[in-house]
């Protein structure tokens, strides 16, 4: 029996890391490739970000998380970490899709008058709370309601040691929203000695 669960384990791990290394040496590759023949900008932009690269890891995870049946004293616990684990990899991906996103976009000549930083950033903050929850709720077997229902005394500690930071984000996204502030405005605020 002992035997028989080492090579399942062995062979699940040896699979994952085949599917790994096709992903990165093969196919990872040849979409650079593509990437450089192509006279487009944003698909050079993605690999630049390292987007298919982040997404590159979602291989293995999917590989543990079909194969976890054959270990059924194991199944729910592999399961779950490596839905935990793709949820991060989501997460990474998405951080590098939206800084291509911001990238691209800067090539475009509205970027100038109205920047998107402050979106990007409100995003980026809304994924990473959201696909945090979703995964301490994965961790521990719990539905995500649960925890975000739990998130109200939280919040109000949030707001009060984030508050400059949050208001800071917030007026950012005011200022690109209404296209308050361009490039080569002059600034001045007095109380903080900026005069340019």
């Amino acid at each position: 029996l002992i035997v028989a669960w080492a090579t399942v384990a062995v062979s699940i791990i040896v699979l994952a890391f085949i599917v790994n290394y096709v992903g990165k040496k093969v196919i990872l590759v040849a979409l650079r490739r593509l990437a450089k023949k192509s006279k487009t900008k944003w698909d050079d932009i993605l690999v630049d970000r390292q987007v298919f690269t982040r997404l590159s890891h979602l291989a293995p995870a999917l590989v543990v998380y079909f194969t976890a049946r054959l270990l059924p004293e194991l199944r729910s616990g592999l399961e779950r970490f490596s839905m935990v684990y793709m949820v991060l990899v989501g997460l990474a991906v998405s951080w590098a899709f939206l800084d291509a996103v911001r990238d691209i976009y800067r090539t475009l000549p509205i970027s100038k008058r109205r920047p998107i930083k402050g979106f990007i950033q409100v995003t980026k903050v809304i994924l990473t709370i959201l696909l945090g929850v979703i995964s301490i709720a994965l961790l521990m077997d719990r539905s995500p309601w649960l925890l975000i229902s739990g998130f109200g005394a939280m919040t109000a500690i949030l707001l009060l040691v984030f508050k400059d930071s949050i208001l800071g984000l917030v007026a950012s996204v005011q200022l690109s929203a209404h296209d308050m502030v361009a490039i080569g405005d002059w600034i001045s605020m007095p109380k903080f000695g900026a005069d340019g």
